[in-house]
């Protein structure tokens, strides 16, 4: 559900209220169901009474109020208790093949004493996995961020050859396809035209060339370093299958322009699929019935889309495997 004070329980109540009975066998839920039932009530007054019987749901064990709009402790606790429960879900033998969430307050759950910047990090903790990655996702256009939220100042010392490296690496474990083995990446500069060889910055010599350089022995497709400003332009778009990006803005700005609403969120990296609406909370309006539930749609398109094509890949493998002696 994500935050039950945000714009999360009015997006589950409309995607509920749409889903055909098959999407809603296969969903498990997972949040305060009060917050919910409330949201139900009020965009569906007349259908209070007809939430479609046998919803899978896993309450949480934080209770109200959550008044709309509201940036409480309480609320962030409720969103913490359901990530780290749909975790256990897709964890556990015969659990579930992913999660998608809906947005979470980094203020909300601060004030609920969490560490954590948001999902990413605190999916990576919980999973115990060295190291994630957030890619965002529009259709064909797909962008992965070497670095994430943290103040600029801070970027320069974390655009690394490592860090750079295992930025490409993931985008390609994570689009390459039995059909596309080795899926065209294209990887963005840091400073204004891609450092023009070291007169604007020298990240793209000492870090992002030799990253790609690197890369190329997994995937000969890799290509850059990138002006930024000319990444996204319509014939890149066409001739690539992933971008990445070296900061948040650089990628996100530009994915969010072209795909609005309807943009997803994905975690590379992850023992798992997690998916995300590309939006935040929305307090301003919460409580409103006002949300636009399209960005949960996608979410929810695109995990379903990414277990299918995991399943595909493992009977491949197995199909491919050689016998045993």
């Amino acid at each position: 559900m994500g935050d039950p004070c945000g714009v999360g329980p009015e997006l589950l109540a409309r995607v509920v209220a749409g889903a055909s009975p098959a999407d809603l066998a296969r969903w498990v839920f997972v949040g305060p169901r009060e917050a919910f039932d409330a949201a139900f009530a009020r965009l569906f007054p007349r259908r209070r009474e007809r939430i479609p019987a046998g919803l899978r749901w896993i309450d949480v064990a934080e209770r109200g109020p959550f008044p709309p709009g509201a940036v409480t402790a309480a609320g962030g606790r409720a969103a913490v208790q359901a990530i780290e429960a749909a975790h256990r879900l897709c964890r556990e033998p015969g659990g579930c093949a992913g999660m998608v969430t809906g947005p979470i307050g980094k203020e909300a759950i601060r004030l609920a004493g969490s560490p954590f910047a948001g999902h990413t990090d605190m999916l990576q903790a919980l999973a115990g996995v060295p190291a994630t990655h957030m890619a965002m996702v529009h259709g064909r256009l797909r962008v992965v961020m070497t670095t994430l939220h943290v103040a600029w100042r801070e970027v320069p010392r974390l655009v690394t050859e490592t860090a750079v490296y295992e930025t490409i690496l993931a985008a390609h474990a994570a689009f390459a396809t039995p059909r596309r083995p080795f899926p065209v990446i294209a990887v963005a500069g840091l400073n204004p035209h891609a450092g023009e060889h070291g007169l604007f910055g020298d990240e793209e010599e000492r870090a992002i060339g030799p990253a790609i350089a690197r890369a190329r022995a997994v995937n000969p497709h890799v290509t850059g370093p990138w002006p930024a400003d000319s990444l996204f332009k319509v014939e890149m778009r066409r001739a690539t299958d992933v971008f990445v990006a070296q900061t948040h803005d650089q990628g996100l700005i530009a994915i969010k322009a072209l795909g609005g609403i309807r943009c997803v969120n994905v975690t590379l990296g992850l023992p798992y699929i997690r998916t995300s609406v590309g939006h935040g909370t929305a307090y301003d309006i919460a409580g409103q019935g006002r949300a636009d539930h399209r960005g949960l749609l996608a979410a929810l398109t695109l995990a379903w889309r990414m277990a299918h094509a995991r399943h595909s890949v493992l009977r491949q493998a197995r199909h491919d495997r050689p016998p045993p002696d």
